[in-house]
Parts: C-alpha cells; sequence; structure tokens
C-alpha cells in the first residue's frame, strides 16, 4: 500500500468563468424540473441567461486528506463504500449569494416562473462546477493508480449519510470555505452549493461518474440527475 502524507494538501481551486450556459444545458435542467418546452417560456429563459451569468459567482474548492489523519471514528462513521479509502478529497462548490438573493426577490414579486427559471441557470453552473471538480479528483487517483468513489453528499437521498455529516465535511475545510456557511439545521448558505466527499484508493471501487442520483426516491427534486433516466416532461408546477 502506498504511504500518504498526514498532511493536508490543497490542489483544486476552481472559478466558473468557462461554465456552459447555452440555452440547451439550462432547458435540460429546466426540464429536470417539470418544465415543457415552449416559445413563449423560450423567450423567457433567453432573457433569464444574461441576468444569470452576471449575478452567479462559481467557485469550487477541494481538499485531500490521508485517511491516517482521520479518527477511526470518523472513518467509521464514513459511506460504506468508503470506509477502506486511503485519502479521502473533501470538496465544496457554490454559485454565491447574488442569485439566492435575486431568486428570492422574484418570489416575493409573485414572479414564480422567472424565479424558477434563474434557479435554473444557477443549478446548471453549480452542477458543471461540482462535476469539475470531482472530476479533478478523478484524474489525481488515476495518475496515482488509484480509484475513486462517487461523490457522497450529506443528506442527499441516493445514500444513508445523513444531513448531520455536514459538520464532518466542513470539518476538513478551510474556515467559511468560498464564503459557505452552515446554518443551526445543517443547511448551506448560500443555498446554491453543494458539499461531498471521495474516496481514493486501492480498495476503492472506481465509479463510473462522480455524480448520480440513481436509488434517491426524490423524482421531484430540481437536481435530480440519473444519466440513465428519462421522463416525460410536464407542465411546470
Amino acid at each position: 500500500m502506498a504511504e500518504y502524507e498526514d498532511t493536508l494538501v490543497d490542489p483544486f481551486e476552481l472559478d466558473g468563468t468557462d461554465v456552459d450556459l447555452g440555452l440547451q444545458t439550462v432547458w435540460t435542467q429546466l426540464v429536470r424540473g417539470g418544465f415543457r418546452r415552449s416559445p413563449r417560456l423560450e423567450g423567457r429563459v433567453r432573457d433569464a441567461i444574461p441576468l444569470g451569468r452576471s449575478l452567479i459567482e462559481p467557485r469550487g474548492i477541494g481538499h485531500l486528506v490521508s485517511a491516517r489523519s482521520l479518527p477511526d471514528a470518523e472513518t467509521e462513521a464514513l459511506p460504506t463504500p468508503i470506509r477502506n479509502a486511503d485519502v479521502f478529497c473533501f470538496g465544496l462548490c457554490t454559485v454565491g449569494r447574488a442569485v439566492d438573493d435575486y431568486t428570492r426577490a422574484l418570489s416575493k414579486q409573485s414572479r414564480l416562473i422567472d424565479s424558477m427559471i434563474l434557479d435554473a441557470v444557477a443549478i446548471t453552473a453549480l452542477s458543471q462546477l461540482s462535476d469539475r471538480l470531482a472530476r479533478a479528483a478523478f484524474h489525481w487517483a488515476e495518475e496515482r493508480g488509484l480509484s475513486a468513489s462517487r461523490a457522497f453528499s450529506p443528506g442527499a437521498g441516493s445514500s444513508d449519510w445523513t444531513l448531520e455529516n455536514q459538520r464532518f465535511v466542513f470539518a476538513h475545510l478551510p474556515g467559511r470555505p468560498l464564503g459557505v456557511r452552515l446554518t443551526p439545521h445543517l443547511l448551506m448558505r448560500p443555498s446554491k452549493s453543494v458539499s461531498f466527499v471521495i474516496g481514493i484508493g486501492e480498495r476503492v471501487a472506481q465509479a463510473s461518474r462522480p455524480f448520480s442520483c440513481a436509488g434517491c426516491p426524490r423524482f421531484d427534486c430540481s437536481y435530480r440527475h440519473v444519466p440513465e433516466e428519462t421522463s416525460p416532461p410536464c407542465e411546470p408546477r
């Protein structure tokens, strides 16, 4: 087994200046949220994309931590597929606070469709950045002949890793990372943020992709992403 330093290293710091906020990528997210495409709605989406681009601040950070530096109680509380990992990548991505504030203001003005469209723009950027950060961890593992698990996010319905583990993830990130904080109820603020951990090592099964909601019963979730899953779109609720 390879030896890994007990020190924390930080090779992954990403910005989202090149996220793809084209019409089709945003529409993909809207269809997942229950929208049916129409010329009128398409015009509203086209108008929302430049606004969303001006509001979001997509950033991501990942820290690699040797498993040897963690107490046994912490590793035993991890999802089963990564308990035998040699290294953990703790990741966090966010698109910032401004888009949260704007969508909230639109909702208060009863402009719910516009709020949901702008929300989809933000989620599109966040999903791309999260995938890029996780794949950077995949690449780090591959360069060393190691395998990398999928990303496990606290409270996600596709695993039994409860929301209380947000504290564990944030404990292994720098203080107030990217300006993201946890509320007393362990929700992230800004809300358009994603945290996760990836297990890396010789005894970890290689994941085909870092993120998938396969197995999660929440079919109405706007964050849902199962590449093999198809479902007919419906009218927005």
